[in-house]
């Protein structure tokens, strides 16, 4: 008897050699092998040397210049008006996404982006 699955590069292998031994095979003559992930993602399995790479581009010092608007907390519990907040802030091209979700999240508003650092139109590698 001999069975070979693979999933997503973990491989099962059981083996028999005699008729005794395929009444034992739940105890004694499964041998498992792993070659994919782990169940952490700790091993590189089939990829082998190969990389995720990063969508960001090396040595990129974009720099976006936000202004944006957001609701005073201070002001919830008194009853009395809410009053906004404009803030600038200076934020990394990498980080923009997350900022902005950071922003909208909080209720806030994106009155200005301005393209602080870097050069406008840059070819990032995707034409």
């Amino acid at each position: 008897m001999f069975v070979q699955t693979s999933f997503f590069g973990t491989g099962v292998k059981a083996s028999a050699k005699s008729a005794e031994s395929q009444r034992c095979l739940a105890h004694s003559s499964w041998s498992v092998r792993m070659t994919g992930y782990d169940m952490n993602g700790s091993s590189a399995g089939n990829l082998g040397p190969r990389r995720i790479k990063s969508s960001g581009v090396a040595n990129d010092r974009r720099m976006f210049k936000v202004s944006y608007v957001l609701p005073s907390q201070s002001r919830v519990d008194s009853g009395r008006e809410l009053q906004n907040v404009a803030t600038t802030k200076m934020v990394p091209f990498t980080s923009w996404y997350s900022e902005q979700q950071r922003i909208m999240k909080m209720g806030g508003r994106i009155t200005k982006v301005e393209l602080a650092s870097g050069v406008p139109q840059r070819n990032v590698g995707n034409t």
